[in-house]
């Protein structure tokens, strides 16, 4: 549930950082920060993604979810530069969900 709580938000990001870079009269449309934002916004989903899906080993779930949440970390500094609060706080609450998923979900571990 957690993982969900964190993908939802990250594509929230993913929304809100789009219409920053892309709309007129942001601010920030266009610039190479609000697409390095978005870029990072998208690498979070889509690490994200695989994390929900597919059952992985412990050593690649740790990999990707430590991947996913360095991600979310730099992309939430990247939108918090640019003044995209909502951006920033958007990657801090998946971020949070995805770490707090990392340490109290118990998995079923393939065999």
């Amino acid at each position: 549930m957690l993982l969900a709580i964190s993908f939802v938000f990250a594509l929230a990001g993913v929304g809100f950082v789009g219409a920053a870079a892309f709309l007129p009269d942001t601010g920030i449309n266009g610039t190479p920060g609000a697409f390095l934002a978005l870029f990072g916004a998208v690498a979070v989903t889509a690490a994200l993604g695989p994390l929900m899906t597919v059952i992985l080993s412990p050593t690649a779930r740790g990999i990707l979810c430590a991947a996913a949440a360095l991600g979310a970390i730099l992309t939430a500094l990247a939108a918090w530069f640019l003044m995209q609060n909502v951006v920033a706080a958007t990657m801090v609450i998946s971020v949070v969900t995805l770490m707090l998923d990392a340490t109290t979900a118990k998995r079923k571990m393939s065999r």
